[in-house]
């Protein structure tokens, strides 16, 4: 279920941009093997569409990652992928700083197809097995 937008500054070249989501889906397969349902959006922006400190066109551009992802993976886990995720954006950026946020949601938060993933019940206990 992990839904992820990348925010970076234009002009990765399609080949590199396609590696670097291979990678980080794979991180955040090894994390949240359930289900595979796993999109990342690349949102890229011109540097006269990034503001930093107030300042528009400022450089370095630093990159975000922003990943809606269930609750419950362990702490070692987040840490492994985050920084498998970092090492896959200094490696097709190579920008000094990057940062993510996870925002964990509960079953009871994310419906698909209009229906609650909380009262569907298999998956609540295919989750439970996996990120507990």
């Amino acid at each position: 279920m992990p839904i992820g937008y990348l925010d970076v500054p234009t002009g990765l070249e399609l080949g590199r941009k396609r590696e670097l989501v291979q990678a980080m889906y794979e991180a955040l397969k090894e994390a949240y093997p359930f289900p595979d349902d796993t999109r990342i959006f690349v949102r890229e922006w011109p540097l006269d569409s990034m503001s930093q400190n107030g300042v528009l066109g400022a450089e370095p551009p630093r990159p975000a990652f922003v990943a809606h992802v269930p609750q419950g993976l362990d702490i070692d886990a987040k840490r492994k992928m985050m920084a498998k995720i970092h090492a896959a954006v200094a490696d097709a950026y190579h920008l000094p700083e990057f940062i993510t946020f996870l925002h964990e949601h509960s079953l009871d938060l994310v419906a698909v197809n209009g229906a609650l993933l909380a009262d569907d019940q298999q998956r609540v206990e295919e989750q439970r097995k996996v990120y507990r």
